[in-house]
Order: C-alpha cells, then sequence, then structure tokens
C-alpha cells in the first residue's frame, strides 16, 4: 500500500510540478489553470457596482488574467530552466527597421481582424445561433481620451506583454528548428484558446499566424508586442470607417447595418495585400540580415547549441498537457453552449 501510494505521488508530482527541463506542454497546463481561476472569479464578481463589460471592470480583471495565466508563468518557468534562460527566450534585438514594419503591419492586422469579426457575427446570427460573448470583454461607450486610453492599455499594451513574452518566447523557443512547424499549429491553436472568443476564432488564427511570422522574421519578441498594440490603436481610429460590432446589442442578423459589409468585405482584400506588402519587406530584411554583407551567419548569431535545447516534440505530450486541453475545452463549452 505504501508502494502504491508513493508511485501516485510520484506521478503526480512528476506530472504537475514544475518539470527541470521544461517542454512546451508544462507552460500550457499552468496557463489553463490561470485561466481557469480568473474565470471562476469573474463568475463571483457579481456585486461590483458596475457592469461585468465596462471598461472599468475590464481595465481590473483582464491585467490580472494577463499576469496570472501569461506573465508569471513565462518568467518563473523560464527563469527556472537553465536551458531556456541561456538561450534568451525574448531573442535578439535586430535594429528599428523590423520593429517599424511590424508596428505598421498592425494595420492590416486590425483590418483582418474587425472585418473577420463582423463577418463572423453575421454568420453565426445568420445560422440562428445564440450570440456568444467572449469571456473577458468590455465595449467603450464614453468616447472621451481618458476611456481610449486605458482602453488601449488594458486591452493591447498588457495583454500584448503577456501573448508576446508567453507565445512568442517561451513556447516558440520550447520547439526545436525541426519542429517549428508543427509547433506554429500547437502555438496558433493555444493562443485562439487562450482568448475564449468564439465568434472571433478565424481572426485570431490569422493574428496568430502573423505574430509567429514577426516572430521567425526578426528574430525576437518586440516585433509581435508592437503589431499587437498598433493593431487595437488602428481599430480605435478609425472606427469611423470600419466600425467594431458591438455584438452585446445584437439579437439577429438584421440588427447588423448593411454599411457593415460595405466596409468590412474591401478591408479584407486591402488586408491581404498589406500583408503580402509587409511579408515581402520582412523576407527581404530576413536575407539581408543573414547575408555576408552584414558578416552574420545563421549558425554564429545563436550561442546556444540547437542540441542543447528544446527537448523532443513528444516531451510535450503529457497528462499536464491533457488537463490542459481537458480545461480549455470546458471552457470554450460553456461560452458556446
Amino acid at each position: 500500500m505504501k508502494d502504491l501510494c508513493r508511485k501516485i505521488i510520484r506521478f503526480f508530482r512528476l506530472s504537475f510540478l514544475p518539470p527541470k527541463e521544461l517542454n512546451w506542454g508544462y507552460p500550457l497546463f499552468i496557463m489553463a489553470v490561470g485561466l481557469l481561476t480568473m474565470f471562476i472569479c469573474k463568475t463571483q464578481l457579481t456585486d461590483l457596482p458596475f457592469s461585468p463589460t465596462s471598461l472599468v471592470f475590464a481595465s481590473l480583471v483582464v491585467p490580472l488574467t494577463v499576469l496570472i495565466s501569461l506573465i508569471v508563468p513565462a518568467i518563473s518557468l523560464s527563469s527556472s530552466d537553465n536551458r531556456l534562460a541561456n538561450a534568451g527566450f525574448t531573442g535578439r534585438y535586430t535594429g528599428i527597421g523590423p520593429i517599424l514594419i511590424a508596428f505598421f503591419s498592425g494595420v492590416p492586422l486590425s483590418l483582418f481582424g474587425t472585418a473577420c469579426h463582423n463577418l463572423s457575427a453575421y454568420l453565426w446570427l445568420r445560422l440562428g445561433r445564440t450570440m456568444p460573448f467572449p469571456a473577458f470583454m468590455c465595449y467603450n461607450l464614453d468616447g472621451s481620451l481618458t476611456s481610449v486610453i486605458l482602453e488601449v492599455l488594458t486591452q493591447s499594451v498588457i495583454p500584448a506583454i503577456g501573448i508576446s513574452i508567453f507565445f512568442t518566447g517561451v513556447m516558440w523557443s520550447l520547439f526545436r528548428e525541426e519542429n517549428k512547424g508543427i509547433g506554429s499549429v500547437v502555438i496558433i491553436i493555444a493562443f485562439v484558446l487562450y482568448q475564449l472568443n468564439p465568434v472571433d476564432t478565424i481572426g485570431l488564427i490569422a493574428v496568430g499566424w502573423w505574430l509567429l511570422t514577426l516572430r521567425k522574421k526578426t528574430g525576437n519578441i518586440y516585433a509581435p508586442f508592437f503589431a499587437l498594440v498598433a493593431m487595437k490603436i488602428t481599430q480605435v481610429s478609425f472606427s469611423f470607417i470600419l466600425p467594431y460590432l458591438d455584438t452585446t446589442t445584437l439579437q439577429t442578423y438584421s440588427d447588423i447595418p448593411s454599411t457593415i459589409f460595405y466596409s468590412s468585405v474591401p478591408s479584407l482584400f486591402v488586408a491581404l495585400i498589406l500583408f503580402a506588402f509587409f511579408k515581402s519587406a520582412l523576407d527581404e530584411f530576413e536575407r539581408i540580415y543573414h547575408s555576408d554583407l552584414l558578416g552574420r551567419d545563421n549558425d554564429e548569431t545563436n550561442s546556444v547549441p540547437k542540441e542543447e535545447i528544446p527537448l523532443p516534440f513528444i516531451s510535450g505530450i503529457n497528462p499536464a498537457l491533457l488537463i490542459a486541453v481537458i480545461i480549455l475545452l470546458v471552457l470554450w463549452g460553456i461560452l458556446i453552449f
């Protein structure tokens, strides 16, 4: 009996306590637990003097969610793993040029995301489904400068810090070079699941893909951060041209004004053209940066041997990952059904 208890304890300790050598599945487990904790806390905060969809409520809940689910796990786990700490999950600074490209790429990112949100909301209601709301959302009806600044901070800057550190930093660094393809798929899925926003799934997939493209081309997490910030600034600045539908006011698809289609559909095509332009600029930067003209060889810029980090892909498929998937699917099920 004692041996059985020891084996059970050992199993839980090896599966759910921080491993000595970090695999890609364990950070997702911590993220899911943090997200579940904040989701439960949010549902219990019913006696507050302001609405759960208000900007004030979001300014309290969103930063705390990002801190507990993304920032604290990423920093604590990476610092406890010498291999990852020595590798520098933030990447290398490659100059102001790629950061400017990333910042301006936030424009098509915003156009594409907002257009997908509007069209997805229409299709969702057109199919006769009840509109599912994001777990953490707010709508700024004030319009004052203070409210806009607070909205950008709570809905963009703070989440962008967590997303850049966790997904394009730690998670990206936990996949070997030969596994970056499948690793990108895993990160994009995890990024979408973290958002707890069913209606915006298509737009979020595109955002996740572009963030990882920036991470790969620029070699650091700063570019994805500035792209996310610019995305929100563009959405706020051009809301009079391409409004972001307030799904809390929609009951049927007929509630959506026809002007939404006139602005959303062309925005998709404009966004795709701009994406192609910025992708070309990033490809050119990557080629020049690693060329002999700058005296940089791709192997020499990596101070840590690739075979030392990270662990094989299969190491991330473990009980902790299974629990994370179950938690995230349950949360999504609650939102949808």
